[in-house]
């Protein structure tokens, strides 16, 4: 998005399945308004550092509701390309088959799994395992999936900054099952009452059946790590975004 010369407002980018096209178009329209009344001949903003910014407040509302006050570290300056400098042909051939992040997963079942296509957008990212475990939790309980889907948004307070999501993928009251012979999602059931509490898709569950990846999520889901999550997530963020 803005971290790529606002590209997402351009073609082919504003039309892959992966970025929501319809949602996008109404957001991109509310912060185009903002530009503009902003924009004088004095001071103006780009758009690209302005989509950054937006995600930056998001995160600072999302962290006061779960009772933290914080301020996310921005650094202006990134330009806006153009249509005309952007290659739509090379462009189309990055498209995302698979987002981890956002439980997105074109299609079927493929060679390659979804958690493995995680690991490999988070190494492209240049990301650290505990680096892509925070930013998965949170944006989880952020409620940032692809079209709105619920898988792993285990919180019961949605856009809300907390360590919701290691709390209840680790709840041993939860037993999982898969929703069908793809084994791509998973319905989590309470032992006791037997009834539907959570869905999940492979990229989730891996946090809590991967040795290494569950105990960067037991971290997490401690007690006393809800500022360290939410502070690891600030960085983490912040890292992506410069």
């Amino acid at each position: 998005g803005g971290a790529n010369g606002a590209r997402i407002m351009l073609e082919p980018q504003k039309n892959w399945k992966v970025n929501n096209p319809k949602k996008l178009a109404k957001i991109l329209k509310q912060l185009s308004n903002i530009k503009n009344r902003f924009d004088t001949k004095k001071k103006s903003v780009s758009m690209a550092d302005l989509i950054v910014l937006a995600g930056n407040v998001g995160i600072e509302i999302a962290a006061k509701r779960a009772g933290h006050k914080v301020n996310v570290p921005f650094s202006p300056g990134r330009g806006d390309a153009r249509q005309d400098q952007t290659d739509i042909h090379s462009f189309n051939l990055l498209e995302p088959q698979a987002d981890g992040f956002r439980n997105y997963l074109n299609g079927g079942v493929s060679m390659v799994s979804a958690e493995e296509k995680l690991i490999d957008k988070a190494q492209l990212m240049g990301l650290t395992a505990p680096e892509m475990t925070v930013l998965i939790g949170g944006m989880r309980v952020l409620d940032t999936n692809y079209n709105n889907v619920k898988h792993g948004v285990f919180t019961n307070k949605p856009g809300a900054l907390t360590n919701d999501y290691f709390v209840n993928l680790l709840d041993m009251n939860i037993t999982w099952k898969e929703e069908d012979n793809t084994e791509q999602t998973f319905v989590g059931k309470n032992r006791k009452t037997q009834k539907n509490t959570w869905k999940a898709t492979r990229v989730d569950l891996i946090f809590g059946s991967n040795s290494q990846l569950r105990a960067l999520a037991e971290v997490y889901a401690c007690e006393d790590s809800k500022s360290k999550f939410v502070k690891d997530f600030i960085s983490a963020w912040v890292k992506v975004m410069n």
